[in-house]
């Protein structure tokens, strides 16, 4: 894999990227994506806002159709 040293001004904007993406030159064209490396205890750190019971009745909802269904409706459209 390359490596690319960057200044300190690019360093600066891409730490403020959390999520994938992309790098654009000054003309609108497309250099590549950019994936940030997240600090694992930012993630631990994090929070989900769903509690802990409401993710659990979540879990224990039975809600969806079974995949064999769904198969066999694309199947007949197709």
């Amino acid at each position: 894999m390359s490596k690319i040293i960057v200044d300190d001004i690019l360093r600066a904007k891409l730490s403020q990227v959390f999520q994938t993406a992309e790098v654009r030159d000054a003309e609108g064209k497309l250099l590549g994506h950019f994936t940030p490396v997240i600090d694992p205890e930012l993630l631990a750190a994090m929070q989900s806002p769903a509690s802990d019971e409401e993710l659990a009745r979540r879990e224990r909802e039975e809600t969806g159709r079974p995949l064999a269904d769904i198969l066999a409706d694309l199947e007949r459209r197709g």
